[in-house]
């Protein structure tokens, strides 16, 4: 069974973070990765998850690796599940 050992955080979370630090708008960066401010926004409320793409253009215009921002969504989203409804499946394979 999966165990998580840290409370992933949002990736929009980790976003919002970077933008205080860095003294940027939503706005800024929307418009220096060419995005729609709601998009930037959207994430930044948790309500958009991070894709391909996205991670691409926050690591080129952020610094860091787009596999940095992908591993956090794809922390957070194992986080959401709810392991207990695969239980039934077994092992096909050893």
């Amino acid at each position: 069974m999966f165990k998580m050992h840290v409370t992933p955080i949002h990736p929009g979370e980790i976003l919002l973070d970077e933008l205080e630090e860095l003294e940027l708008s939503q706005v800024t960066l929307a418009k220096h990765v060419g995005v729609l401010p709601k998009t930037i926004n959207e994430i930044c409320r948790n309500k958009r998850g991070i894709s391909i793409e996205m991670a691409l253009k926050l690591a080129r215009a952020l610094g860091g690796s787009p596999q940095f921002w992908l591993n956090a969504q794809n922390n957070w989203e194992l986080s959401q599940m709810n392991e207990k409804q695969f239980l039934k499946i077994k092992p096909i394979a050893a």
